[in-house]
């Protein structure tokens, strides 16, 4: 199941009152990573109508180490409504007016645009609706800008690094141009992309499948905390016997189990640090079952980016890792 059949069935299950129109045969729209244009008068702004906007559009990205919105918004008046932000990739006009009867809210999602409508009587019609569709509302616009994502990912691939993994581990990932093989050994892989101030880290590693309690939450986290504290080290070791870890109080990792292409998969989403050390930061894996090579095989990215916006990069690893897919290795692995 890749990107653009995941979000058709987020559609699909929308409530018949939505209207919708799709084309995905390219991906459009301008605007960058997470914007979305709120166009609603400015009577409206300060009021009941832009605190539920608010409450639900600029809540917390889950599990970063601070506070960050799911979305940054731009919200305009009816009369700044120009072609400029009528091209942007996310748009949700609303339109209070006792002109409109009643409440109602129409999707169109046409080459990567989602355009989405409300026209109500009144603030508290508006409210209640957008209340009503706000789930839906969050997961249409965060699976667009994982789709975006994956059309820049795309755009600039390594790859000799992907041809390589492929090789020696039979998976097939799109490896983002500007990342370096830290190590590559027996079922594990570790690549990073780093600047003076930050550290991206992506993680393949696999083990035979034996059980489904392999799966359990408790299962994924004790192993993913054995593999990466043997192999990705504090910057103070062996003067320090640090390593990275799990972090789990005051907030625990979140687990989601999903299908991707078909594969028992569980997500991981959560907070990392090093021991010994003051290094941290949020990371998402995907643990799936390839039924072919009877293995889990787990895919993670991790960021270390200290007090600066890390959402734009989980969710390219999103992206990255809904579209691994297995194949056999073409040459035996070696220590």
């Amino acid at each position: 199941m890749n990107i653009r059949t995941i979000f058709f069935i987020v559609i699909v299950i929308l409530p018949v009152i939505w209207g919708c129109r799709k084309d995905s045969s390219a991906f459009g729209g301008q605007g960058g990573e997470g914007e979305v244009v709120v166009v609603l008068n400015s009577e409206y702004q300060k009021g009941e109508a832009g605190q539920v906007i608010d409450e639900y559009l600029r809540d917390s990205y889950l599990l970063l180490p601070q506070h960050e919105p799911m979305f940054k918004l731009y919200i305009i008046p009816w009369s700044a409504f120009s072609n400029t932000f009528r091209a942007y990739r996310n748009i949700i006009r609303i339109d209070i007016s006792p002109e409109h009867k009643e409440g109602d809210a129409k999707l169109i999602h046409n080459k990567g645009q989602v355009l989405i409508t409300f026209k109500a009587p009144d603030v508290p019609t508006f409210v209640a609706l957008f209340k009503r569709y706000a789930e839906q509302i969050i997961k249409i616009l965060s699976e667009n800008e994982i789709e975006f994502a994956h059309s820049k990912i795309t755009k600039g691939l390594d790859a000799s690094i992907a041809a390589q993994i492929q090789k020696k581990h039979g998976v097939n990932i799109n490896i983002p141009n500007g990342y370096q093989i830290r190590k590559d050994t027996t079922q594990f892989v570790y690549l990073t992309l780093e600047t003076d101030q930050m550290t991206l880290g992506i993680i393949i590693y696999y083990y035979d499948y034996t059980s489904q309690e392999q799966f359990s939450y408790d299962r994924l986290l004790a192993t993913r905390d054995s593999i990466v504290g043997k192999h990705i080290k504090g910057p103070l070791y062996p003067k320090r016997m640090s390593h990275m870890t799990t972090t789990r109080d005051p907030i625990p990792p979140l687990s989601k189990v999903m299908e991707i292409n078909g594969d028992y998969t569980v997500q991981l989403r959560g907070l990392w640090h090093v021991t010994e050390d003051f290094m941290a930061g949020p990371f998402l894996s995907y643990s799936r079952y390839d039924k072919e090579g009877k293995r889990i095989v787990t895919t993670e990215g991790f960021v270390y980016y200290p007090s600066e916006s890390k959402r734009k990069y989980m969710r390219w690893f999103e992206a990255i890792f809904r579209n691994v897919s297995f194949t056999k290795p073409t040459e035996p692995t070696k220590p």
